[in-house]
């Protein structure tokens, strides 16, 4: 099984080859899944599709899935995992490389974008913010901790992350919120929004109530030369809309915009 060490963290991932590519200089594909999630689960959809075209990069961030599970999260962790990402890479000799991320992992994926802009071909993220309040914690903390989970995602986070640790999960998730919030609430400054120079493509849900699609024309706004695209949907829009999401990527991917 392909695993990673990096200081104390092991990192699980997997390393699809393309099946044809659009061309032999096609750039990978890296995912970053978000809170709770792991490339399966959140892009499984897509997969089929990327792999046809694309060596796709499969990473499960540290807390999640086969990767090693947390005690706590700090407020630095959406940069720690820039630096895990950053670390597998050079382990695999991928000097740059398309980035789909979704909610968390658009977090990291923008900050990726941002610190090592030369890593970065493209960036097509769902559902990230730049910044975290005290009402986002609320609505997160309704999500995760004062509305009954579905017995559906309880049965899919038990196969994930297993028994009983994917129960910490939620409260130290909330936990990590307050703190960043308490910290100033800034995940990524503006200054490091204006340096991702690469092709970016901002989408979200329009009625998106954990994370408001606001944050989505925040981020167009301050992020050069990029294209926001809304769904009629929430957070979990690459589900609710799928084929509009899977045709988006695809076109954005292969041209590097999304509308001439």
């Amino acid at each position: 099984m392909p695993f990673i060490k990096i200081s104390n963290v092991t990192l699980y991932y997997d390393f699809f080859r393309a099946d044809i590519t659009f061309s032999p200089l096609a750039r990978p594909i890296l995912l970053l899944h978000g809170f709770a999630g792991t490339p399966e689960s959140d892009f499984e959809a897509q997969l089929p599709h990327l792999r046809a075209h694309y060596s796709v990069v499969a990473p499960h961030l540290y807390g999640y899935g086969r990767s090693s599970q947390r005690h706590a999260y700090t407020t630095s962790y959406y940069r720690d995992d820039v630096a895990y990402i950053t670390a597998l890479l050079d382990e695999l000799n991928l000097t740059k490389v398309k980035v789909l991320a979704f909610s968390d992992g658009g977090i990291v994926g923008l900050l990726l974008a941002a610190l090592h802009p030369q890593r970065v071909e493209s960036l097509a993220v769902l559902g990230a913010q730049p910044t975290i309040n005290e009402q986002d914690v609320a609505a997160i903390r309704y999500w995760l901790l004062e509305k009954p989970l579905s017995e559906e995602w309880q049965e899919q986070l038990a196969q994930l992350h297993g028994e009983p640790y994917w129960r910490s999960l939620p409260s130290m998730y909330v936990k990590a919120q307050e703190d960043l919030v308490a910290a100033g609430g800034i995940l990524i400054t503006d200054e490091e929004l204006a340096a991702i120079r690469c092709p970016t493509l901002i989408m979200h849900g329009a009625r998106d109530r954990v994370v408001s699609a606001d944050y989505a024309r925040i981020l167009h706004a301050r992020i050069p030369g990029s294209e926001l695209l809304l769904f009629d949907a929430g957070h979990a829009a690459h589900l609710r809309c799928e084929q509009q999401y899977t045709a988006a990527i695809m076109h954005f991917f292969r041209e590097g915009k999304l509308h001439e």
